[in-house]
């Protein structure tokens, strides 16, 4: 079995990882910062920013805690929810094991704390600080999904579902009747882009992101 846990027959993985230890040393860091730099912060501070990276809202001091952490903490627990229903989901139909999502969860957790310090940091130094944050952030998160991605393929090879998947993560199998699969990674279901009504279904899902970045382009003032 590998690391992650990609393969097995009649096990689950486990809830928490090794991995979380990098989310965990991240809430720790930024809790230290915090407290170092927040007498310095002006008050409201800027914790909202448009598509160009100029701030468009603020929060009090007195609110600022339930900003910084429960940004960076939502989506770990989001996470971590998602490990604990694989953990008690019926073992899969074709025997094999679910994909840990672990080494994203703590890589995430990790990359949104750096987010964070840069977000505070953007009152003192300009708005570099949040390019950089930015940069840490996806410095974190794509390891992190190229390791749960390695994970699927490994434990793909050699199974008759090896040639249905792109990068052990995206199925893909005209032959298959099905628009809604079981997901690999994660709980719930995801589409079989071999049908293409899968596209269509991806593009209603994404266009409201579009359209937000769009409207955040199109309203700012000259």
């Amino acid at each position: 079995m590998s690391h992650n846990g990609a393969m097995a027959t009649g096990t689950r993985n486990p809830i928490l990882s090794p991995w979380d230890l990098a989310a965990a040393a991240g809430v720790a860091g930024l809790s230290l910062y915090y407290r170092r730099i927040l007498p310095r912060l002006p008050d409201p501070v800027p914790t909202h920013f448009d598509a160009l990276g100029h701030p468009n809202g603020w929060t009090a001091k007195a609110h600022l805690p339930w900003v910084v952490f429960g940004t960076l903490l939502l989506p770990w627990l989001v996470l971590l929810a998602v490990a604990a229903a694989q953990a008690l989901a019926p073992p899969r139909a074709d025997g094999t094991r679910k994909v840990s999502l672990a080494p994203m969860r703590g890589l995430l957790g990790l990359g949104m704390a750096l987010l964070m310090g840069a977000v505070l940091t953007v009152p003192l130094q300009g708005l570099r600080c949040l390019v950089i944050g930015l940069a840490a952030f996806l410095a974190c998160l794509v390891p992190g999904l190229a390791l749960v991605a390695r994970a699927s393929a490994a434990g793909l090879a050699g199974t008759p579902q090896e040639g249905h998947y792109r990068w052990g993560l995206v199925y893909v199998n005209p032959e298959d009747p099905r628009l809604w699969v079981e997901k690999r990674v994660g709980v719930g279901w995801t589409l079989n882009y071999g049908r293409p009504a899968a596209y269509w279904i991806t593009a209603l899902l994404v266009s409201p992101v579009f359209l937000a970045l769009g409207a955040a382009l199109l309203g700012r003032p000259r």
